[in-house]
């Protein structure tokens, strides 16, 4: 396992269950190992993935 970023984003809160997050596709596709595939299906696994949110020091200035 290797650590991927995806950068520019701004979190929003919703209306979603706890612990979850939501994004759109493509941008955050580079967050998802091309190994890690659906057992039968052999698609990408991109309804779960596990991530941790951190404050960039661009999003620092920017606030």
């Amino acid at each position: 396992n290797r650590e991927r970023r995806v950068k520019g984003f701004t979190l929003l809160p919703f209306d979603i269950p706890a612990g979850q997050a939501a994004a759109y596709y493509p941008e955050v596709n580079p967050l998802v190992p091309l190994e890690s595939v659906g057992d039968g299906s052999s698609t990408p696994t991109s309804k779960f993935v596990a991530i941790r949110l951190e404050r960039s020091a661009e999003s620092a200035r920017i606030l």
